[in-house]
């Protein structure tokens, strides 16, 4: 029986007991993963970016970047990107205008 995985079968009450068993028994399930860990999943993410830059070289973002925007641009058209960049400006301007240093006397 060629390509039969041994064990019971996904979902199924054996399964859900053996998932139980070993559930806290890896060290990323004690420390409570990324979500309880937000810098462990930076920490991964750059780490897994660094690899793939190594490999594939710069290039490789600009181009699935610029294959994104122009699949958001067909799909939303090209006034979300100017609502987007709106309301990117105006949060800006308000940051701006509450880190601003009071007048010097």
């Amino acid at each position: 029986m060629a390509g039969v995985k041994p064990g019971p079968n996904a979902g199924s009450d054996g399964a859900r007991r053996i998932a139980q068993a070993h559930s806290g028994s890896h060290d990323h399930d004690r420390r409570g993963g990324f979500a309880a860990n937000p810098d462990l999943a930076r920490e991964a993410g750059r780490r897994g970016g660094q690899i793939v830059k190594d490999k594939y070289g710069d290039d490789f973002y600009r181009e699935i970047g610029k294959r994104g925007g122009e699949t958001v641009k067909k799909e939303r058209g090209a006034e979300f990107y100017a609502t987007i960049g709106k309301i990117g400006g105006d949060k800006r301007s308000q940051r701006m205008k509450t880190t601003e240093e009071p007048p010097h006397i």
